[in-house]
């Protein structure tokens, strides 16, 4: 099945489609569209799917709407393909992204096991690449940091913030699934002791070094009062997410949060920001 989606609705359309039982999902970004392209093992959730779609273009009334093609694949390639679609990959100075099936991790690197066939995250969208990124140059020069992770999906970036040396990482998502999917990546890496999955922000600590959050651009600007109350002083926000015509709102938001601009990423018009607190 392959579902061709703006921006806005893809990660809705993604949580769906994984709820409805894709093991995985493969993410294509041409600049204006995204394909996401999920295998079934048996009749795809056509009906479902479509109607999720009408349901979800309601909330955002001046979105095209998905294109959803159905395409058959033969049982015998089935597992070998849908494995195809998520190489290890090397991502920044220092990490080593690949999934359970692959055991060589370069020596000079750290390895991040995700299993891509349950949550968002998995390494191969721009806008997760950023965000890892930017959070290993945040922890070079923060050894020992605490970190939070909001919206965590895959558990990516909590897993990595361990790997890259953080004390404490703190992880959240909205959707229950993806807290248990996390939790399981976080097991499959050996770091449940230094990463905690929790329901809400409520139940992290007070203040951290550094704040990840791969989500999107209006929940960027809507938080940004939040982040800045959760960040010590001089510590840093990372966020994703957001197009490049996104990128200046959520700049100025964050600006008259109180943050100041450190850098930015940018890939296939996915913008990542980081920014520190004043």
């Amino acid at each position: 099945m392959v579902v061709t989606v703006t921006a806005e609705l893809a990660e809705g359309m993604a949580s769906f489609m994984i709820d409805q039982g894709a093991p995985g999902l493969m993410t294509e970004d041409d600049g204006e569209w995204l394909r996401l392209t999920a295998h079934f093992a048996g009749a795809p959730p056509l009906a479902a799917l479509e109607s999720f779609a009408a349901e979800i273009c309601a909330i955002f009334p001046g979105a095209p709407p998905p294109r959803i093609e159905t395409h058959p694949v033969p049982e015998s390639d089935w597992a070998e393909n849908w494995k195809q679609h998520f190489p290890p990959i090397a991502v920044g100075e220092r990490l080593f992204v690949h999934p359970p099936w692959i055991d060589a991790v370069p020596s000079n690197r750290a390895g991040v096991v995700i299993d891509p066939g349950m949550a968002f995250g998995t390494g191969q969208h721009a806008s997760t690449r950023g965000c890892l990124i930017l959070l290993e140059r945040a922890l070079d020069s923060r050894p020992g940091a605490i970190v939070a992770d909001i919206g965590t999906g895959s558990g990516i970036l909590a897993i990595a913030a361990a790997k890259l040396g953080a004390s404490e990482v703190w992880a959240t998502d909205i959707d229950p699934t993806a807290c248990r999917i996390a939790a399981d990546n976080i097991r499959s890496n050996d770091v449940e002791a230094v990463v905690h999955v929790r329901a809400s922000l409520e139940d992290f600590p007070s203040r951290v070094d550094v704040i990840v959050a791969n989500l999107l651009g209006g929940l960027l600007i809507e938080l940004a009062p939040v982040m800045r109350e959760r960040l010590r002083p001089r510590g840093v926000v990372i966020g994703a997410g957001l197009r490049t015509d996104e990128e200046a709102s959520v700049d100025a938001a964050w600006r008259a949060a109180g943050f100041v601009p450190v850098q930015r990423y940018e890939e296939d018009g996915w913008v990542t920001l980081m920014s520190r607190r004043a």
